[in-house]
């Protein structure tokens, strides 16, 4: 076990210095995007997209916009590995909304030393891409079915 605990530390020391860091403009980019839409319709599509990517939604606030959820963990060899997914949303101009998805990855690793727990922000362009684009489908079904 302490062997398995030192390899991991060892590999994530390693990507960890492959890794380019984002500025916080660079990953705003990514992580944001502006819909056609009104807020309602944003908040509720983005309640469905989160549900079918496999998130139980433990929060929102309406008031503010914000949606919180959450993966299950999932064990692995490395120790268990779980998401957390949140959502800001504002309406932003007749018939536009600001949305911005902020997404966390936590590794949890037990040992006969104790838990250790390691947060990432997931900054994949191609993942947003799609988050985004399954969202404002949502979006454009919720407005048609409403006319």
């Amino acid at each position: 076990m302490v062997k398995r605990l030192g390899l991991v530390f060892l590999l994530g020391l390693v990507l960890s210095g492959c890794v380019a860091t984002l500025t916080p403009l660079q990953r705003r980019g990514i992580e944001s995007r502006e819909l056609e839409g009104k807020f309602d319709d944003a908040l509720k599509a983005t309640l469905q997209v989160f549900q079918d990517y496999g998130y139980i939604v433990r929060s929102t606030d309406y008031q503010s916009g914000v949606v919180q959820g959450e993966t299950g963990v999932k064990r692995d060899l490395f120790g268990m590995t779980n998401f957390e997914i949140t959502a800001t949303i504002e309406q932003f101009g007749e018939g536009r909304v600001r949305e911005r998805i902020t997404l966390v990855k936590k590794v949890k690793v037990s040992s006969q030393y104790g838990t250790q727990e390691d947060s990432q922000i997931v900054s994949d362009p191609g993942l947003f891409q799609k988050i985004y684009d399954d969202i404002q489908k949502e979006m454009f079904i919720r407005k048609n079915l409403s006319k």
